[in-house]
């Protein structure tokens, strides 16, 4: 524990919190109406498939037909995060490809399990990197409708060098494929179904203030799904 003491409105507090690692949440469980499940990932870094694979396992214990996962505003994050969350939605088979400017490939690969439920994936023009691979992953092996706007199109994969003086060089060092091997750079991802939010909806979504009923993308995956489980 820490002793703080500190002024407010002129008079002087004192406190003694407790101090502990915060860890945000990146992934988070809702049920929806008939039975869909949405799984919200905010990145895909430190935790992130440990609390995504938790949040589809509280949906498929609720009776989850059909899942949405919305990757919107995503800036990416780690690779592995991602490739353990693919592994547990795709069929056996690579799912994803990283080659280095010296021509060294890696391959990423899937088991034969996988979660067999229709499934649709959220994206706008915000999602970035690892955020696009997963939404591409899942069109290419046609488990996933993809919904919204194109994507960035980041596909370069960077090392970062901390330097001593406390700041840190960024430098790309290779590039990332979809499993057929296609990249993204400059090109995004292309949904599926097409829907755009005007700028109040969009800015709302950004700061987490659109119900559900008023998120066009949303409702439209959610039209995708019920079809499917109809």
């Amino acid at each position: 524990t820490v002793d703080l003491t500190f002024e407010r409105s002129g008079e002087t507090v004192e406190l003694t919190v407790e101090r502990a690692d915060i860890v945000n949440p990146v992934a988070a469980a809702q049920m929806l109406e008939d039975g869909i499940g949405l799984v919200s990932i905010e990145n895909f870094d430190y935790h992130c498939a440990e609390q995504t694979l938790a949040a589809i396992d509280t949906l498929l214990e609720q009776g989850a037909k059909a899942l949405v996962f919305d990757v919107r505003f995503n800036p990416g994050g780690l690779k592995d995060q991602m490739v353990k969350v693919l592994d547990t939605l795709l069929p056996e088979g690579d799912i994803f490809r990283s080659v280095d400017y010296a021509g060294r490939e890696e391959v990423d690969k899937s088991d034969a399990a996988c979660l067999e439920i229709p499934m649709a994936v959220l994206v706008n023009e915000d999602s970035y990197s690892a955020a696009e691979f997963f939404a591409a992953a899942l069109q290419e092996y046609g488990v996933a409708e993809v919904v919204g706007m194109q994507t960035s199109g980041k596909g370069n994969f960077q090392y970062t060098f901390n330097l001593s003086d406390g700041s840190a060089v960024a430098l790309s060092v290779g590039k990332y494929f979809t499993p057929s091997g296609k990249s993204l750079t400059d090109v995004g991802v292309t949904p599926d179904v097409e829907v755009n939010l005007d700028y109040a909806d969009y800015e709302s979504l950004y700061y987490g203030t659109l119900a559900h009923e008023e998120d066009e993308q949303l409702q439209a995956a959610v039209e995708v799904l019920r079809e499917k489980i109809s």
